[in-house]
């Protein structure tokens, strides 16, 4: 069992990485919201759950399309933070484990859930997604991300631990490993269908530093390519 980070994560965390200075680790963070907009975009009054919200960001960018939003995160220094710097009548900030149940007053529309469930142990990556399973609208959607096992991203944590570029990630922050079957499996095991895995952050962040139009196009177009061997596996997963 893990509750909550094995190492301290500053709640402005991911506020500050989307704003950083190196331009490939600010497109790693503007790659989600590429995600999301091309994936499962948020409609006008939409009930969505940012599950996972960090320090926010994500959150914010759905409340801005009209969505009714609940962000949920285990770190309460991010729910201190993201309730400070996000203000809007349709986005409220709750502290939580997404592996425990979760309680709606009315059916989810639409969950996101960017880049955690790799921070979980399996047998609580799967009580999330059969929470998350429970709590959406027949026919209602998911949207997961996590880094993918079976592309160049091992090669690139194993880098960012030894060089301290960033929080250790390897059995630290990352304590589950997924690919594009194992990742399939475990969602139709906790009763959601799979409507699609794709992968992003291929090229796409190395060529920010170039031109950040074209990597953002190059971006789009790796969620285009079914078989490509990104760093960051993107699922699309439905309730029956």
């Amino acid at each position: 069992m893990r509750r909550g980070d094995a190492i301290p994560i500053p709640g402005d965390y991911q506020l500050r990485a989307s704003r950083a200075a190196n331009p490939v680790q600010r497109f790693w963070h503007a790659a989600k919201k590429i995600v999301v907009d091309r994936e499962l975009p948020p409609a006008a009054g939409d009930f969505v759950v940012d599950a996972g919200c960090g320090s926010g960001v994500i959150s914010d960018h759905l409340a801005a399309a009209g969505a009714d939003v609940i962000a949920i995160d285990a770190n309460p220094d991010a729910i201190r933070f993201a309730s400070a710097e996000f203000r809007r009548p349709n986005l409220r900030f709750v502290a939580g484990f997404l592996d425990d149940q979760l309680s709606f007053d009315r059916a989810v529309d639409k969950i996101y859930s960017l880049e955690v469930i790799e921070h979980m142990h399996r047998p609580q990556g799967f009580a999330m997604l059969r929470n998350f399973a429970r709590a959406l609208r027949p026919r209602g959607r998911v949207l997961l991300t996590t880094p993918n096992y079976r592309s160049p991203w091992p090669l690139m944590e194993w880098t960012l631990d030894r060089l301290h570029m960033v929080p250790t990630l390897d059995e630290e922050q990352h304590v589950a490993h997924y690919h594009r079957r194992s990742l399939r499996d475990l969602a139709r095991e906790a009763g959601l269908n799979v409507v699609s895995i794709r992968t992003v952050c291929f090229a796409s962040p190395w060529l920010a530093p170039l031109s950040w139009r074209f990597a953002t196009a190059v971006a789009k177009g790796e969620l285009r390519t079914p078989l490509l061997p990104g760093c960051i596996l993107v699922a699309v997963l439905e309730r029956p």
